[in-house]
């Protein structure tokens, strides 16, 4: 069933979430005053976008990026128009054996993140959905079939990766130093991942369901350091795969709440209780494993005194398995996440995702440290 609207109602975030659940084939047009986008869905997976703002074609990507050579170029251009058969441009540089499959995917990976990420940029438009004919295998029909992604890319990944560029674009503005369409193309998303800033939080909260909404805490040295909208993001990622979590700051010899999701406290508000809940890393505990080791930890709660306190202090509720994902900053935990399934107690699912959403979030909270750093060298200077 097609569908339409504007964007100033339905953000195009919300969009690729709601078609990513529902898992259609077809073709979600965008339109503006002066520009216009289409992304292409198969089974929930967006495999295609363009944007009229950007009409690189992929030969000339490879090329700029000095990937092929003009040469090698020129060579697989003449064989993908031989005449026999068309002839994808990918396929013919991988015949002559000048371009790895696998660096292509990562070519077409990317420009399909940096076109998702203009778009969210989009502040007023309209959008219109229409599915592929029923029986239809959803083949894609696109005028520039080179850029297609044959395995497509999942809305949540696809989102988290075109936010972070969108913000990395907005914070090299704010820093004087707007980077060119070849830094964008040369650096790969996790290069280029900055600090969050609140524009990209308002389309992510569309991501999460109203009831799963996460929380900060208010209190806590973490604001010194950390960006809180990084904690949201990694919570709002976390509530995909587990019933509630909570973010704790590795403070010295202990931790201290500073986010959650999905917590019942009767008679209190679950961020007020995190932020009072302080646990101990000097004892034996989930948590303590986990920053030790730097990597994440599942499994069950072992009966240790600051595992049962961590139970009590968040309703009492014993998962049957449990996971803690350290955020590594500079060498040093500084953010775990804690998550399980609650009363559930259905075992935690892969974290593949969850894993990777950390990872980039440390990333983020790197620069966000050197973003700093410069900036109070700069006026000392």
């Amino acid at each position: 069933m097609s569908f339409a609207g504007r964007l100033e109602t339905l953000e195009l975030s919300a969009l690729l979430q709601t078609l990513g659940a529902s898992r259609p084939s077809g073709r979600l047009t965008l339109t503006s005053l002066d520009q216009t986008a289409v992304i292409v869905f198969r089974d929930g997976l967006v495999v295609y976008a363009a944007s009229s703002a950007s009409p690189e074609t992929l030969a000339a990507r490879l090329l700029r990026q000095g990937l092929v050579s003009e040469a090698d170029l020129t060579a697989a251009l003449e064989r993908q128009h031989d005449g026999t058969r068309f002839h994808p441009l990918g396929e013919a540089l991988a015949e002559r054996g000048v371009l790895a499959p696998g660096t292509l995917g990562a070519v077409v990976r990317q420009r399909l993140q940096e076109v998702v990420s203009e778009l969210l940029g989009w502040d007023t438009g309209y959008f219109h959905f229409v599915p592929s004919p029923e029986g239809a295998r959803g083949d894609v029909e696109v005028d520039l079939s080179d850029f297609v992604v044959p395995e497509g890319m999942a809305p949540m990944e696809l989102l988290m990766h075109a936010m972070t560029l969108l913000e990395g674009r907005r914070q090299d503005a704010a820093e004087g130093s707007e980077p060119t369409a070849g830094d964008s193309a040369r650096a790969g998303p996790e290069e280029t991942a900055p600090a969050m800033g609140r524009a990209s939080f308002s389309a992510a909260a569309a991501l999460l369901r109203p009831d799963r909404a996460p929380t900060l805490s208010e209190s806590g040295s973490y604001t010194a350091d950390f960006s809180g909208e990084v904690v949201l993001l990694l919570l709002r990622f976390a509530s995909q795969i587990l019933s509630r979590a909570v973010v704790f700051a590795v403070e010295g010899d202990q931790v201290h709440g500073v986010g959650e999701f999905g917590l019942e406290t009767p008679g209190r508000a679950p961020a007020e209780v995190v932020g009072e809940t302080v646990l101990s890393l000097r004892q034996p505990s989930f948590l303590k494993v986990a920053v030790e080791e730097g990597r994440p930890h599942v499994g069950p709660l072992e009966p240790t005194y600051v595992n049962l306190k961590l139970v009590k202090r968040f309703g009492g509720i014993l998962p049957r398995e449990a996971v803690a994902v350290p955020l590594v900053v500079r060498g040093a935990v500084r953010l775990v996440l804690y998550g399980d399934n609650g009363a559930e107690g259905s075992p935690i699912g892969p974290l593949d995702v969850l894993e990777g959403a950390a990872t980039r979030a440390s990333r983020i909270l790197e620069r966000t440290i050197a973003s700093r750093e410069r900036k109070q060298s700069g006026s000392r200077a």
